[in-house]
């Protein structure tokens, strides 16, 4: 998969040091020291030898067919290239534990960004950082670990806790739920989240949360108390990265009694799902993910806007966010509040 290749294996086809560097400009990408990816057949003559490492033709199709500009601005292409530079660093040493930012990678566990730093690595008895790895000296025991392929890497539990303190509260939260629903959703089977959650999958998740979570927070050196609050404020049924940014803003200014994923009727029928609902306020809460709008078109943007219009008939205030302005709770706090004053009354202690 992906026409990986390594310096040895083209130093043994012939490829000089010289033409590497100049592949590099053309049809090599280099992942890191001694890794690279072959992403075209570009038909130059001294190139040739490089084209027979070529396996994955979707790879290099996608290369000819996408403008390297679009590449580059592209957040999924760049986390795979990421990933596959932490797959096949070639220097792991026997003891080495994936984890942090780097596990959150190759466990596909949502970040705001890209990690374009060190690969991070935990060992028991040695730390070093060089521009491709950091290794730090900590102790991750077996019930925190699990193999990926090839690789050592902390569970994803472990890996969502340890986001608390690397990436902020915030950004921690939004890795745990999305990592609790995915547990229920794989012991659900066929769930259609669109056509609703099981009555009992709240019930579910709190389970969960003390059966597998409470132990690894037990085996946490530091956070404890915060890493115990937050896994009690989590909510299953948040859909996006965008959704648990918004609940974790709610829980922030202890703002009560909005429920995830309500859905609405009218007269006519069902009118919308909707992201957050205060029934007692009649305040609806709609979060946008990053570039919402770029892909699907008008359509979905006429569907929305009906939508809106018989939400408001009904007597729903509704408050759109874009998603930069879940990032600042002062910013979420200012928007919240002076469109849908009423919460006011719903804060804990009142406001």
């Amino acid at each position: 998969m992906y026409n990986i290749v390594y310096y040895r294996e083209l130093e043994s086809a012939g490829v000089s040091t010289r033409l590497i560097r100049q592949a590099q400009e053309c049809c090599l990408l280099k992942l890191c020291n001694g890794v690279y990816t072959v992403t075209l057949v570009c038909g130059i003559d001294s190139h040739r030898r490089i084209a027979r490492f070529v396996e994955d033709t979707a790879w290099t199709d996608r290369h000819w067919a996408t403008p390297p500009q679009e590449l580059r601005n592209d957040y999924h292409y760049q986390e795979l290239l990421r990933r596959l530079r932490i797959l096949h660093y070639p220097r792991y040493r026997a003891d080495d534990t994936i984890w942090g930012t780097s596990a959150a990678m190759l466990q596909n566990i949502p970040l705001l960004g890209i990690d374009a730093g060190p690969i991070s690595v935990a060992h028991p008895r040695s730390s070093s950082k060089t521009r491709e790895i950091h290794r730090s000296n900590r102790l991750i025991g077996r019930a925190d670990r699990i193999r990926h392929l090839h690789l050592e890497v902390t569970t994803p539990v472990r890996t969502s806790l340890d986001l608390i303190h690397i990436r902020g509260q915030q950004a921690g939260f939004a890795a745990m739920e999305t990592v609790l629903r995915r547990v229920l959703l794989a012991r659900y089977g066929a769930i259609e989240p669109k056509f609703g959650y099981p009555p009992d999958f709240l019930r579910l998740a709190r389970g969960e949360l003390v059966d597998n979570w409470y132990p690894v927070i037990e085996r946490l050196t530091t956070g404890q108390a915060t890493a115990r609050r937050m896994c009690d404020a989590l909510n299953p049924k948040s859909e996006s990265i965008a959704e648990s940014y918004c609940s974790f803003d709610l829980k922030a200014l202890h703002v009560d009694g909005f429920d995830q994923q309500v859905k609405i009727y009218d007269d006519a029928g069902f009118v919308s799902r909707t992201d957050f609902a205060h029934r007692e306020t009649m305040t609806i809460l709609e979060v946008d993910g990053v570039g919402k709008y770029i892909k699907v078109g008008r359509e979905l943007m006429n569907r929305e806007s009906d939508q809106h219009n018989r939400l408001l008939a009904l007597g729903y205030t509704v408050v759109r966010f874009r998603f930069k302005e879940l990032l600042n709770l002062s910013v979420f706090a200012t928007k919240l509040f002076s469109q849908a004053p009423e919460l006011r009354k719903h804060v804990h202690g009142g406001r």
